[in-house]
């Protein structure tokens, strides 16, 4: 296992999520036969390995063994129109209209389970359930607020299962997350010199950059349930705990070709190269499924998800240089929900065609909403098919088409957090093509 999760490690180095295309930050593409239905009936669903990403009781309907590897291809499309004013209240310059700040992405998923007995079962899943990256000019305007901004997160998922009847599994597991993040943004030096009285000091014109990268594990847990209640309905129910991550690392300054901070440098000891440290949160997430069998090969799915985004209340860069104050960006996010029906229909026994559809909704309130993470309401179409090309091997596509809703953003240089970052406002537009393919081997 442990070569397994750092394989996986590396596979998620080179193919990192460029943008949290579910609400927030989150991920949802672990499964392209589940994305092919909005995820809809996904906790309740135990056909191949990859559910247990949504449910670890999943594992309970293995016959022997099996194992599935997902990789999603993720192709947004983004614009915004900006302006901006200093701290000092001068015109910030640049660009105000960037577009395609976020970039084209894969995203890998991996499953296996193993029966022992029969009432035993063990699984493992690895994922990217969190990530974002975004991407602006060095020079545009709302530079003193991000440029670059990426978290990627590699979640292994250890998990076992037991039978109580045949028809009703219990199951839980533990969950070891590493994070990795890096942000930067460009800070008003001008103005800040102005505040001190340097002479030459010109708001908006003597940038330097900070860019603060570090990484960590964290540690966390997971619960679920599946119940065949008859032979046309199953149900399944499955929560995954928050995980704290404390990650360490870096904060660096630019000032080799700046005067001003040189001088505010050597006066104060502000913008000196240190180690540094923030806390994560990623948040406790209660999947609820159904799945419901009309006939004549259909079957009806849904499914409820509830994401604890309260936790999520700041993101604090603390320095270890004692006179480096706290960098915060202030969250206050609320919890949200993700809703999602569709259809399954089995045509024969080797094809099964699925579509459906699913509203998932932004917990960033208006008030903390910015450019490092232009988020919105997203209403989901999608389109999937598996094919089994023998009672081994199944192929899977899944595609998806997000709609992300326009929104305004106004941040301003009167919250503290934000004193020497000046004003920004604007609107970001989005919106989001995602194909995924999955192979399924069963040993059964």
């Amino acid at each position: 296992m442990r070569k397994f999760g750092l394989g996986f490690l590396v596979l998620a180095g080179v193919l990192a999520p460029q943008m949290a295309f579910s609400a927030g930050f989150g991920l949802r593409e672990h499964s392209a036969e589940a994305l092919g239905a909005a995820n809809a009936g996904a906790s309740a669903s135990t056909s191949d390995a990859s559910y247990i990403a949504f449910n670890p009781a999943a594992l309970g309907f293995v016959d022997s063994a099996d194992f599935s590897v997902t990789l999603a291809g993720i192709l947004p499309s983004s614009e915004a129109n900006y302006s901006a004013i200093t701290s000092a209240l001068t015109p910030v310059s640049g660009p105000g209209s960037p577009d395609d700040f976020i970039d084209n992405a894969a995203l890998p998923a991996i499953a296996a389970r193993w029966r022992l007995d029969d009432r035993w079962a063990v699984g493992v899943s690895v994922t990217g359930p969190w990530g974002l990256s975004t991407a602006y000019p060095n020079d545009w305007v709302g530079r003193y607020y991000a440029r670059n901004t990426k978290l990627i997160t590699v979640n292994i998922a250890p998990v076992v299962s037991f039978a109580i009847t045949p028809h009703f599994v219990i199951a839980g597991g533990a969950q070891a997350q590493y994070a990795h993040g890096d942000f930067s943004n460009a800070v008003d030096v001008g103005t800040i010199g102005a505040g001190f009285l340097i002479p030459g000091s010109i708001p908006g014109a003597q940038d330097i950059s900070a860019r603060f990268s570090a990484d960590g594990w964290g540690w966390g847990w997971t619960l679920g349930a599946i119940a065949e209640l008859s032979d046309n309905v199953t149900l399944g129910v499955a929560y995954r705990s928050s995980i704290d991550t404390d990650a360490d690392g870096t904060l660096k300054f630019n000032i080799a070709n700046n005067t001003i901070a040189q001088i505010i440098n050597g006066a104060t000891g502000l913008f000196a190269n240190t180690p540094a440290s923030t806390s994560l949160t990623t948040p406790a997430m209660l999947n609820i499924g159904a799945r419901l069998g009309l006939g004549n090969g259909w079957t009806l799915l849904g499914e409820a998800n509830w994401t604890d985004w309260t936790s999520f209340d700041e993101l604090r860069i603390r320095s270890k240089n004692p006179v480096q104050p706290d960098d915060v960006t202030l969250a206050h996010w609320d919890s949200s929900w993700f809703f999602s029906g569709g259809l399954e229909y089995q045509a024969d026994e080797h094809w099964t065609l699925r579509a459906g559809g699913a509203f998932d909704e932004s917990p960033i309130p208006d008030s903390t909403l910015g450019p490092r993470i232009p988020d919105g309401d997203r209403t989901w179409v999608t389109l999937g098919a598996t094919y089994h090309t023998s009672d081994k091997v199944a192929v899977s596509v899944g595609a998806s088409h997000l709609f992300v809703s326009d929104r305004d953003i106004h941040l301003s240089a009167t919250e503290p957090a934000n004193a020497f970052r000046g004003n920004l406002d604007g609107r970001s537009k989005a919106s989001v093509n995602v194909i995924a393919l999955q192979l399924s081997f069963s040993l059964n």
